[in-house]
């Protein structure tokens, strides 16, 4: 422990990527974006992209920058870099709100173009720093795959800005399928394959760590990896060649990816039982406790996709899937780990250098859970009551489902807060162990 580099960067990240979120919220409190605003209007572009790019991937970028020197036992490549990064993206998102407002502008691809530099800056660093540490361990391989979408997801991305404002670079065909079977491609690559691989790698090594389970737990947790990485990438393959031309073989591989991806996640959520079930620490933290809520949150976003194949109505129920994995399950599961990796990564600046030497604090008492938990509860909750509004189509519902994951939300930025800046304190303990 002593070993681990902070990165100087990743509070940064952090700090921009949870005020981002709030205001997202904040705009869906105030009704300025879908389903109260139509799907298109600059206001929800605005919001989707302040949860997707402020929220999501500027944490991602930031907890990845710390995450991957630890689980490869490398140090990170440059810290420079990552620096550059956050100002590039940070920057980027700004340009992007401020041109999704005021479109038609010149703003949209100059922000996607500042974005994808920093993506690829990212990439770059992270992918080095990756191959120095082969042979890749399984929350490795989850990151290497979830970067490559990345990068996929941020390339469509900006030729959505350039298609916005300077149509004339493209042919109308091509505009019209980018526009219709491309968002489909953005939100798959973005949503399943950066978030969605990220965050089950970093939870299968961050939720074992700090339960104490085992990391060998059979070979569901690999068999997992596989099918839900190469599902996406084969229903993305498949949707991108359907974009360009029809053809029956090609969508049934994208059906078969499906069927890959479906069965990856429930041997995923299956291997996280069994996390849970064999871990040694037996009274859970409120990191583990909310993660486990965000992975039935997970679980919920599957059972309604397998619901809507069924009955064929995947294009009504789309709105409230995505709400699920985005709020629910992403953030939730974000949030949870933020108030575990805030402390962890303040008590190692403050006390690593002196442990074994003198009597320090231990991770655990540097928060208060009494006050934490019940705005986790909140937010799950408003996380439900929001998943419900997007499935009725209730205006009232989705609004107070978004204030009270926003209080919550609140809630827990006030406790990081509090960890970062503390009133007192906090009493040494006896146990010389974070």
């Amino acid at each position: 422990m002593n070993g681990v580099e902070v990165s100087p960067w990743t509070l940064r990240y952090v700090a921009v990527a949870v005020a981002s979120f709030l205001l997202a919220q904040a705009l869906m409190v105030l009704g300025l974006s879908y389903p109260i605003r139509p799907l298109a209007a600059p206001a929800t572009l605005a919001t989707v992209h302040l949860v997707t790019i402020g929220w999501l991937t500027l944490l991602m970028l930031g907890v990845l920058h710390q995450f991957i020197p630890v689980i490869g036992a490398k140090r990170l490549h440059s810290q420079a870099a990552s620096g550059v990064t956050f100002w590039l993206v940070a920057g980027g998102l700004v340009l992007l709100v401020l041109g999704f407002l005021s479109m038609p502008s010149l703003l949209l691809p100059i922000g996607g173009t500042l974005v994808l530099a920093g993506v690829l800056i990212a990439v770059w660093n992270l992918g080095v720093t990756l191959a120095a540490s082969r042979p890749l361990r399984l929350p490795a391989l989850y990151v290497t795959a979830s970067l490559c979408f990345l990068t996929l997801t941020v390339l469509l991305g900006v030729s959505f800005a350039v298609a916005l404002t300077l149509p004339e670079v493209f042919a109308p065909a091509t505009i019209g399928a980018l526009l219709t079977r491309g968002i489909a491609l953005h939100l798959l690559g973005g949503i399943g394959g950066w978030f969605g691989l990220t965050a089950m790698g970093v939870a299968d090594r961050l939720l074992a760590m700090f339960a104490l389970a085992p990391e060998d737990r059979g070979r569901a947790r690999h068999w997992a990896f596989w099918l839900v990485s190469v599902g996406i990438g084969a229903s993305w393959l498949a949707g991108l060649i359907l974009t360009l031309m029809p053809s029956p073989v090609v969508q049934d591989i994208g059906m078969l990816g499906w069927g890959a991806l479906f069965i990856g996640v429930a041997l995923y959520l299956f291997d996280m039982r069994e996390l849970f079930r064999r871990r040694r620490r037996r009274e859970l933290e409120a990191n583990a406790v909310f993660g486990r809520v965000s992975l039935w949150a997970l679980g919920v976003a599957a059972a309604m996709t397998a619901f809507a194949g069924v009955l064929s109505q995947f294009a009504s129920l789309a709105p409230a899937l995505v709400y699920a994995l985005l709020v629910g399950w992403l953030s939730g599961l974000a949030l949870s780990q933020l108030y575990k990796i805030v402390p962890f990564l303040t008590w190692l600046e403050r006390y690593g250098k002196t442990l074994g030497k003198t009597r320090v604090p231990r991770v655990q008492d540097l928060v208060v859970e009494r006050r934490a938990r019940p705005m986790f509860w909140l937010y799950f909750g408003g996380a439900a009551v929001g998943t419900l509004g997007m499935v009725v189509v209730s205006e009232w519902l989705l609004r107070l489902g978004a204030l009270l994951t926003l209080v919550g939300t609140l809630g827990i930025a006030r406790e990081i807060w509090l960890v970062r800046h503390p009133k007192t304190e906090p009493v040494p303990s006896d146990r010389q162990s974070a």
